[in-house]
């Protein structure tokens, strides 16, 4: 059986040796390759969640040919494991039928022969192919089955996906009740996938649904479902946007589904909270500022790190934390209420003091009237390997850290976060930021009150 499948990312864990230029010597190797991991798996106790699944993968790096026996990420492994990546992609899939020393043949027919004939070319891109061996496979069997998976070239739309909506607006208007963060009282999203590539990003757990992460996609009909909703509601209040994927993407300068958004929430009177890291909100900033005068409004610019080459790691694909500094600065000149989001603090990484006082100095520079921090990083299913896979990269042994010290928890709390709490508060206080939660909303709810009043 074949067929094109698109698969997002997919860790793995394993071990690696070289290849050689001989499929023959290498089929060798590999096979005594994954006796040797069969008894590394039974030494270290690895157990699986899931049905038990193993992966070999070829690739390549820096020119040389590697093969790896791995496991799915989904377990605490040893330190001479590595984190693979099976990268998003499009996939010709393919069953193997029969026992493994006739793989090679069978993948010297597809690159050669079959995926030509079908007009179909192999991406270029570190992964080669993988194996997938599933639950009952036997190493000698005439009808063990092997899916094999090679990246391939696919046409891409020149247009961004859309995905079927029913509705926009979630929470009922009441402030207490679900929805308190920031005092908002409803919520919504109105792109699916984030492409600012936060190493850290909660959005990229299992929980959430949200496959391909990485690809943006906006909701067929939102602006008019939207209208309907806001024409309904029988309450006003703050409409909160950007709690699951950021307001302002690349993809708004020409779409400005935000922009025809928030035009429609001043046009019924609403208020909004946006949360962003991006310049992009400063086309805006006019729209925004009309909203503020009208109903309690405020945003909220994410800034981790200090250091714009920390910053370019850890949060990649958006502008880095001396323009978003620069942003609040243009906010405040609008008389737009607006501060920060110092979350996540990444222990081992960004949690120094040095780290604190300077954002919480820069803040007051650049008028931010609240700090609103996080001294810590939340952890679950599949963002957690994404998140291992970037400290591998660029933070070598940070990995074994967090396995040491948080194992599968869920919340990993800086080991400094008492200290580190202290300072802020002090650093805070010095210079008359806000940062609890109540305070903060009071301010701005009360501001509009204020603006109001000298308009009369």
């Amino acid at each position: 059986m074949e067929k094109i499948k698109q698969k997002d990312n997919r860790f793995l864990i394993g071990k690696r040796i070289p290849l050689t230029a001989s499929f023959s010597k290498n089929m060798s190797l590999i096979t005594s390759f994954w006796q040797s991991f069969q008894q590394d798996i039974k030494r270290y106790h690895l157990q699986q969640k899931k049905p038990f699944e193993k992966y070999g993968i070829t690739f390549r790096e820096q020119s040389k040919l590697y093969y790896a026996c791995c496991l799915p990420a989904d377990i605490t492994y040893p330190d001479d494991f590595e984190i693979f990546l099976l990268p998003r992609s499009h996939y010709f899939l393919y069953e193997h039928i029969g026992p493994m020393r006739k793989l090679p043949d069978t993948i010297q027919y597809l690159m050669k022969q079959h995926l030509p004939a079908a007009h179909l070319t192999p991406k270029q891109i570190d992964l080669v192919y993988y194996e997938a061996y599933r639950p009952g496979f036997a190493y000698q069997d005439e009808y063990s089955v092997i899916e094999i998976g090679i990246p391939i070239l696919q046409d891409t739309p020149d247009h961004m996906p859309s995905i079927s909506a029913k509705s926009l607006l979630q929470g009922n208007g009441k402030p207490t009740e679900p929805y308190t963060w920031f005092g908002m009282d409803y919520n919504m999203n109105l792109y699916k996938g984030c492409p600012h590539g936060c190493i850290y990003c909660d959005s990229r757990s299992s929980c959430y649904q949200v496959d391909n992460f990485d690809i943006v996609r906006k909701k067929e009909n939102e602006l008019s479902i939207l209208e309907m909703e806001l024409k309904r509601k029988k309450r006003k209040g703050v409409i909160g946007i950007g709690s699951m994927s950021d307001t302002y993407h690349p993809f708004e300068k020409t779409e400005k589904i935000t922009h025809d958004a928030l035009e429609l929430i001043y046009r019924y009177g609403f208020g909004v909270g946006i949360d962003t890291k991006s310049d992009l909100i400063l086309k805006d900033i006019d729209l925004i500022s009309a909203i503020s005068k009208q109903y309690p409004s405020i945003v909220k610019i994410t800034i981790t790190t200090a250091d714009d080459t920390l910053c370019r790691i850890i949060e990649p694909h958006v502008c880095v934390s001396s323009k978003r500094f620069i942003i609040l600065e243009k906010l405040h000149q609008a008389g737009i209420f607006a501060g920060i989001l110092m979350m996540p603090i990444l222990p081992f990484i960004n949690d120094s003091e040095e780290n604190i006082k300077t954002i919480i100095e820069q803040a007051h520079l650049h008028h931010a009237k609240f700090i609103y921090p996080g001294f810590g990083v939340t952890l679950r299913s599949n963002q957690r390997s994404y998140f291992y896979y970037q400290l591998d990269r660029f933070f070598p042994g940070k990995r074994q850290l967090y396995e040491k010290y948080y194992h599968n928890t869920y919340s990993c709390e800086s080991l400094h976060h008492q200290a580190l709490w202290k300072l802020f508060q002090k650093e805070c206080q010095k210079y008359g930021i806000l940062y609890r939660m109540n305070d903060i909303i009071h301010a701005y709810k009360k501001e509009t009150g204020i603006k109001q009043m000298s308009l009369l």
